[in-house]
């Protein structure tokens, strides 16, 4: 009776495996280690599913390859990363991953190991996709299937649409593919995006819930200066120059979770030249600056040793120093808005709340373009344009003066035409009639 192959899952950098066990030739049992692309939260049943697929395609005499190759070997196994053009092309992601993860900085990283991890590579393992088969249709049929069946909108189908074009097209660059498919896809398109956001008095009913807490700073500089989460968090004494009365936003602050673990992204730059930008310190925010660099010294003395001295530099620290999380300030907005029956809106909807506001009161939007750090003017048109209710409103005032300088009720149209004809007749008596 001949052996079958058995296998089970197990776990690696926080993906599902599949180890096969194949029957031994020369006297030493084979182990084959296959990338299932499924990462390891929420997938266990489709790892399972896979597992079963693949012994079964291996009972059945079919090939069944993967990135990870594994020996058993007396002194342990070794492992075979190089890719091939037969390889599944959710095996080639992961392994483009790992080959591109120096070039990249973790922000980047994040988001590509999320997109291809938990969303790319499961679709494509699952279909038993090769790198060298893929066509321009798989790649629109995913597309299709993330925005008609997993309800993603336009700009996540776009994220997607960069990552698999540019995973392909480094294949090309090391001769594993002769052309891009990518490259004949029709890009998916971008959501009509419309800004959510807060009036004045939406914005003063909202305010006074976050006074006192450590939510305080982050919600009044957000929604007083239109910052990104990233520059608020990110914000140093050392940009707020209170004899200037100027704050410069300069730095920003982002955290990551990358393999599990969390880093903290600490950088003396700005999004684009434009964000890098010095603005009016605004005299309610100046009191609140004062007050809270005054406590923060208070809270060194009363915590002593145990006062996180890491983040003395940053302005949004809670009473033992440690800096606000960009993660908690989202959530804790959403909970505090709800626990209270607020229009429920996001923390970066602030930002846009701030440009509504200048907007609504007659800043330009070039302006409000500089306030904001756009890098272009077309972004902030883009995002803003339909808000520009004065422009539009000097439009239809001046169109109204060109075509009726002396408005006439409805009901004496009649007479209007009739005189008009008449002065028409003496001014051109040979004229007839129509």
């Amino acid at each position: 009776m001949k052996t079958k192959v058995t296998g089970y899952l197990t776990e690696k950098r926080n993906l599902y495996y599949v180890v096969l066990n194949y029957p031994p030739e020369n006297g030493e049992r084979q182990r084959k280690w296959l990338s299932t692309g499924l990462d390891t939260k929420h997938n266990k049943t489709q790892a399972n599913a896979l597992l079963k697929q693949m012994l079964r395609d291996a009972n059945a005499g079919e090939d069944v390859h993967g990135v990870m190759e594994r020996k058993a070997a007396p002194q342990g196994t070794v492992e075979s990363t190089d890719p091939r053009p037969d390889m599944l092309f959710s095996d080639y992601l992961l392994f483009w991953l790992d080959w591109k993860r120096t070039t990249w900085e973790a922000i980047t990283y994040e988001a590509y190991d999320r997109a291809v991890k938990n969303r790319i590579a499961p679709y494509f393992a699952e279909r038993k996709i090769r790198l060298n088969t893929i066509t321009a249709i798989d790649i629109q049929r995913f597309y299709s299937y993330c925005i008609n069946v997993r309800g993603n909108k336009g700009s996540t189908a776009i994220h997607f649409h960069a990552n698999i074009r540019k995973a392909l097209a480094d294949a090309v660059k090391i001769k594993l593919l002769p052309y891009n498919p990518a490259v004949d896809v029709e890009r998916p398109k971008l959501d009509n995006f419309v800004s959510t956001y807060y009036n004045a008095e939406e914005l003063m009913e909202m305010l006074p819930l976050f006074a006192g807490t450590k939510m305080e700073l982050p919600v009044m500089l957000t929604a007083y200066y239109g910052l990104r989460r990233s520059e608020t968090i990110g914000l140093k004494w050392s940009a707020i120059d209170f004899q200037n009365r100027t704050i410069t936003i300069s730095h920003t602050l982002e955290v990551v979770t990358l393999n599990g673990k969390v880093e903290i992204i600490e950088k003396d730059r700005t999004k684009n030249k434009s964000s890098f930008r010095s603005l009016p310190l605004i005299p309610v925010i100046e009191d609140l600056l004062l007050q809270a660099k005054k406590q923060q010294k208070e809270n060194q003395k009363l915590c002593g040793r145990s006062y996180n001295r890491k983040f003395l530099e940053y302005v949004c620290v809670d009473e033992q120093g440690n800096i606000v999380s960009p993660d908690y300030v989202s959530a804790q907005f959403h909970r505090v808005l709800k626990q209270n029956g607020k229009k429920m809106i996001r923390f970066h909807d602030l930002r846009h709340s701030c440009a509504s506001l200048l907007l609504a009161n007659g800043v330009s939007l070039k302006e409000i373009q500089v306030w904001l750090g756009h890098s272009n003017y077309s972004t902030t048109a883009n995002i803003y344009a339909h808000l520009d209710v004065s422009s539009k409103q000097n439009a239809a005032d001046t169109i109204a003066g060109c075509l009726m300088t002396q408005p006439a009720d409805e009901r004496d149209w009649p007479v209007v035409q009739k005189n008009a004809q008449q002065q028409a007749k003496k001014k051109n008596p040979k004229r007839k009639s129509a």
